[in-house]
């Protein structure tokens, strides 16, 4: 998830924009990614708050220890109220109630992520840089990107991410295979061999080398 995220994020925006990088992505196939750091309360972060794992309290701690040591951001970010006045515009690109499929919203009412404390977010660059947070750019760098795979799990804090990924990537022009696994879990990929050789882990990398030999 975040290690597949920093490797698409940082070679897109080198072949897009570093005039010195020749080379040109065939696809871009994303399992479970980590793709947004403005709103740690959508409705997947509150439905697997508790899930095994990858808890909330672990995917938001890899993303504060990932640009800082200091306690005040992960302290922010778990109260979901790390946005400075500048970075609240990003909102929108990550917006659940705009870009998430109504069958991933269900009862949650979505919150414009709060301000509170933000000096660690202000003084500590790079929280919401899109090379980190991909999701976090306009419509105008997402329509030069080529085909997607993304597969989703609907018990996985990070599932909100994928989906709204993929409908921006549809309504931006890019040709998407999202496939969401009901019955999976963020991680189920590590689940292929004995002693953990789950049925449902198989079938997702089934799924993924299908889409891979098709595309590539």
């Amino acid at each position: 998830s975040c290690s597949v995220t920093f490797c698409y994020s940082t070679q897109w925006i080198q072949i897009q924009e570093d005039p010195d990088v020749q080379g040109e992505i065939k696809i871009q196939a994303l399992i479970y990614p980590a793709l947004q750091t403005i709103d740690f309360n959508t409705p997947s972060y509150q439905q697997n708050e508790n899930m095994p794992i990858l808890p909330k309290t672990l995917m938001v701690r890899f993303w504060s220890e990932y640009f800082s040591c200091d306690k005040l951001l992960l302290q922010n970010m778990m109260a979901n109220s790390h946005t400075t006045l500048e970075s609240r515009s990003l909102s929108n690109f990550a917006n659940w109630s705009i870009h998430l499929p109504e069958k991933f919203r269900k009862d949650y009412k979505y919150m414009l992520p709060g301000r509170g404390n933000t000096d660690s977010s202000a003084r500590i660059p790079g929280v919401f840089d899109p090379r980190a947070a991909p999701l976090l750019v306009g419509d105008e760098k997402l329509r030069s990107l080529p085909q997607a795979y993304i597969a989703t799990c609907e018990f996985d804090v990070l599932r909100d991410d994928g989906a709204i990924y993929a409908t921006r990537l549809e309504k931006a022009g890019v040709q998407v295979t999202h496939e969401h696994f009901e019955e999976s879990f963020h991680g189920a990929f590590m689940f292929i061999t004995w002693p953990t050789d789950f049925a449902i882990g198989q079938k997702m990398v089934s799924h993924y080398i299908d889409w891979l030999r098709k595309n590539l």
